[in-house]
This record gives C-alpha cells, sequence and structure tokens, in this order.
C-alpha cells in the first residue's frame, strides 16, 4: 500500500470511528435520533465492502474516502441541523453526489466497454453514466420518502409553503442530474483523444476487475494427424 492510500485510509477510518462514537453516545443519552442517523451512517459506509466481495466492483483508498466524506457530511445535516443552517448545504451534497457518481459511472463503463471485443459508442456509454447518477439520486429521494412516513421524519424538509417536500426532492434531482451532466460531458470530451482514454482506462481499471483471458488450447489433433500420415 503506498503512503498516499494509507492516509486516506486513515482519514476515512477515522471519520466512521467518530460516527461510531457518537452511535454510543446517543445511546447513552437517549437521544435515539443522533444514535438511528449514525447506525445508518456506518451501514452505508460498509456498502464498498460488500460490493468488494460480491461482485467484481472495487474501491480504491481515494474512493472510499470521498464516500465517507459524503457519508459523514451527510451525517452533520441531520444530527446537526446542517441543513436548516446552511441552506446550500443539502444542494452542495446533491451535486457532488452527481458529479462523483457520474464520473464513477463513466470510468468503470468504460473499462468494462472499450475494449476489442467488446466496444459501447461513447455517446451511448456517457448516456448511461448519467443515468447511473440519476437512479442512485432517485434511490436516496425513495429513501427520504419511506423514512418520512415510516418514522414520521423530516428528511425531505418540508416548509410552511411546501407541506409535501416535492419541491425540496426535485430540487435535489435536478442538482444531482446537473452534476452528473457536468462530470460525464467533461470525462466524455476529455476521452475523444488517445491520451485521454488510456487515462480513463488507467482509473476505471482500479474499480472493476477484468476476468483473466481464457488459455488458448494447444492443435494437438493437427499434431496427431500429421505423425499418423508419417507413419
Amino acid at each position: 500500500m503506498t503512503r498516499s492510500a494509507f492516509v486516506q485510509l486513515f482519514f476515512a477510518r477515522t471519520l466512521l470511528a467518530v460516527l461510531a462514537g457518537e452511535m454510543v453516545a446517543g445511546l447513552i443519552t437517549a437521544n435515539w435520533w443522533v444514535a438511528f442517523i449514525s447506525l445508518l451512517a456506518l451501514s452505508a459506509s460498509f456498502l464498498p465492502a460488500v460490493l468488494d466481495r460480491n461482485t467484481r466492483m472495487h474501491a480504491p483508498p481515494g474512493f472510499q474516502l470521498v464516500i465517507t466524506l459524503f457519508i459523514f457530511a451527510a451525517f452533520l445535516g441531520e444530527a446537526a441541523d446542517f441543513y436548516w443552517l446552511f441552506w446550500w448545504w443539502d444542494t452542495t451534497l446533491h451535486l457532488c453526489s452527481g458529479l462523483v457518481v457520474g464520473l464513477v459511472g463513466f470510468l468503470v463503463l468504460f473499462a468494462l466497454f472499450d475494449s476489442e471485443r467488446v466496444k459501447m459508442p461513447p455517446l451511448l456509454l456517457s448516456v448511461l453514466a448519467v443515468a447511473i447518477a440519476m437512479a442512485v439520486g432517485s434511490a436516496w429521494e425513495i429513501f427520504e420518502f419511506s423514512v418520512d412516513h415510516l418514522i414520521d421524519l423530516d428528511m425531505q424538509r418540508k416548509t410552511l409553503s411546501d407541506n409535501s417536500g416535492l419541491i425540496d426532492t426535485m430540487v435535489d434531482e435536478i442538482v444531482n442530474a446537473v452534476g452528473a451532466i457536468l462530470s460525464v460531458s467533461i470525462a466524455h470530451l476529455r476521452t475523444s483523444h488517445r491520451r485521454g482514454r488510456q487515462w480513463a482506462k488507467e482509473l476505471g481499471s482500479q474499480f472493476v476487475e477484468r476476468p483473466a483471458p481464457k488459455p488458448k488450447r494447444k492443435r494437438y489433433r493437427r499434431a496427431f494427424v500429421h505423425s499418423h500420415r508419417d507413419a
């Protein structure tokens, strides 16, 4: 492991330790809301490990740090009321989410479908990357809606002028889509030349493991026929 990777993992593990401490403190002081949000954040942090174990997907240290920072920022938004104290907090998180998920989706698809055997048109690849980012954003909004109605919380941040939370949901979806389109467009333009394609393959290969090529079978039959004829 390189020094840079070690530092990134160290900061990620430190933030997770803080979340674990907040959960314990919430349980001790009967602050169930903080305990619940901390547990939710910690559970989300295990997603890269689950993908690594059950799929050919991997989360490099830098990406793990980004995911942990995002989870910790979301925790501050809910537990420390940052969503109410700073009006731009929620919008910034959704914008960054679209940027990161869109770019990672593009790199993974590029690593998988830009080879001699399988090649996807660049425009279709970009559209799919944006769709992946929007699907992730929609899944989060569905989660917020479900929690609000099942546990009677206010993750959708209803206001007097919008008692349904629809405006918050749509703004989050739009900002997430803008971030995804922006990052994917930049990656698409960069991969239009040879050096950019090599850059995308190198980064994408950190997230996905290519299957090992099948060994070529030796043609013993032809050699057997020739030796039989000579005999």
